[in-house]
Formats: C-alpha cells, structure tokens, sequence
C-alpha cells in the first residue's frame, strides 16, 4: 500500500515508546471498565456491540474523505471470517473476565504472538523456523506455570482466555491475509460492517439496559478501546515492532493494581512468574524476527 500523502513516519523510538505506553494504558483502563460493566449485568455482547459501534462513527468520516472506493472487496467472505474471529475473541476474553482475575486473563492472553506464529504457519504457509518452536514450547510452559494442572483448580476462564488469544491470533492472521487483496481502510471498515450485526443479534437476545450512571462507563469503555488501537498503531508507525511491544507487558502491573483497588483481587505470583516466561518467549522470538536479513524475511 502507497505511503500517506505526508509521508512515512519518522523513526522515533522515544515517541514510539510513549504511545505504546498510552496504549497499554488505555488497553488497562478498557478491560477494568468491560469488567466493570459485567459485574453491573451488561452481557460480553454488548460490549462488543457498544465498541464497535463507536469505533463506526469514528472511522466512518475518515472513509469519507478517502473516498468510498476504498471499500471495495474481491474478498468478501474473508472479511466475514475476519470479522467472526475477531468477535469470538473479544467475547471470550471479555467474558472469561467473569471467571478468573483480570490480571490472570491478561496474563494468558500473552500468548497472542505465539499463537500468530502458529497460525502464520498453517494459514499463510510460512516456514517452521527453530526460534519458532523453541519460543512456542517456553511459552506453553509459562501457561503451566499459571495454571499450574493438578496444584490448583482449572476454571472455565482460563480456557476461555486461552482460547481468546488463539481467536485474536487467527483474525490478526487473516489480515494479513487480507491486506494482499484491499487496503487497511477497507479491512477496518468491513469488520465493523460484520462485526456489529453479529454482535447485535445476541445482544437483543440477552439484552440489559445500563442504569443511567453506568453509561459513563460504557462510554469511557469505548473510547479507551478505541484509543488503544490508536496508539498501537501510532506506536508501530514511529518505532521497530521488537522495541515497542514489550511495552503492553505494563497491562500486567497497571491491571493488577486496579484490581486490587477496584474489585479486591489479588495477583498470586505465579500469574507474575508464568506472565514473565512467556514475555520473555514471545520478545525473544520477535527480535530474532525482526534481526532476520529481507531475504530470510517471508514475502
């Protein structure tokens, strides 16, 4: 895709890692407010629903003015699968919050890259490098360490967690995918065009009207998952992927306080210690990608 009319971003690490910080902030303050909502009867759907709507009626000027063409698909059902995941995902994460601490479904949910990589090798047919498998099994091995089998009990929420990062994973594949055919533009827009009809069907079914002081809060939700997307991308723009993503490792601590102070949850240290192992997997495995000279690197 042609660069912006402005130009590429500068290289600025420090910029870069600010906004990974505001990111990160504002993916913290998102999940507190999606738990929040839960606890006050709000459905997952719901939130999806009330996410992606306000994301349409921030983006939807911004298509405007590039011009409706760059809506146009030669894959649609792909934006459909794209769309399904990504809300899978999002429910699953969202309602596994319920279930387990947040800072343990955060922590599980670490395993987002390795996922990736797993699924970049069956669906995008990338090659099985050894760094690969070597991150992979150091990663799991930090979901055990979580989770620890046969020490604690295993609770619905860690799989959903689990299974949300494996979602998430998935569709981030597919935009890849994707990206061959249409621009970003046409991606984002065509998974709110999807997404907010599937997440409309099963929020009527379950629907729970907020109490007028909870509104705050959904919109508070919005804003600040919309943020966080803003400020990923922003990031990624000024800075190397491997500099910057460590940052979202800060979800972990900044999570953990809000939910002692707000919900009374305590982090146990081996969610700290399983946390570290796959942060430590997954930033390794993303330098070693990102050192690999352009023709190690796939097309």
């Amino acid at each position: 895709m042609a660069a912006p009319a402005g130009g590429p971003d500068k290289h600025n690490p420090v910029a870069g890692i600010l906004w990974m910080v505001g990111a990160a902030v504002c993916f913290s303050a998102s999940l507190s407010l999606v738990k929040a909502l839960q606890d006050g009867g709000m459905s997952a759907f719901q939130a999806v629903l009330f996410r992606q709507i306000f994301g349409l009626i921030i983006f939807t000027p911004i298509v405007f003015r590039i011009g409706i063409g760059s809506l146009k698909t030669k894959v649609p059902f792909g934006h459909f699968m794209r769309a399904l995941l990504g809300l899978t995902g999002m429910w699953t994460g969202y309602f596994s919050l319920t279930l387990i601490d947040v800072p343990e479904s955060v922590a599980l949910q670490f395993t987002l890259p390795i996922f990736t990589m797993i699924c970049a090798i069956f669906l995008l047919g990338e090659k099985m490098h050894s760094h690969r498998v070597i991150a992979t099994l150091v990663g799991f091995g930090g979901v055990l360490v979580i989770v620890r089998p046969g020490f604690s009990d295993l609770n619905l929420g860690i799989f959903l967690a689990l299974a949300a990062a494996a979602f998430y994973a998935t569709s981030d594949t597919l935009s890849r995918w994707l990206a061959r055919y249409d621009q970003i533009p046409s991606i984002m827009m065509w998974n709110f065009i999807f997404m907010i009809p599937m997440a409309a069907i099963p929020s009527a079914i379950w629907w729970v009207t907020p109490a007028p002081d909870l509104w705050w809060q959904v919109l508070g939700f919005a804003i600040a998952g919309v943020g966080a997307q803003f400020c990923l991308t922003r990031s990624f723009g000024l800075a190397e992927a491997s500099l910057v993503s460590p940052i979202l490792f800060l979800r972990l601590p900044l999570l953990a306080a809000i939910a002692f102070f707000a919900f009374g949850q305590t982090t146990e240290i081996w969610t700290w210690a399983g946390a570290a192992v796959i942060f430590v997997a997954a930033t390794w495995m993303t330098r070693v990608e990102t050192r690999k000279t352009p023709a190690e690197k796939p097309s």
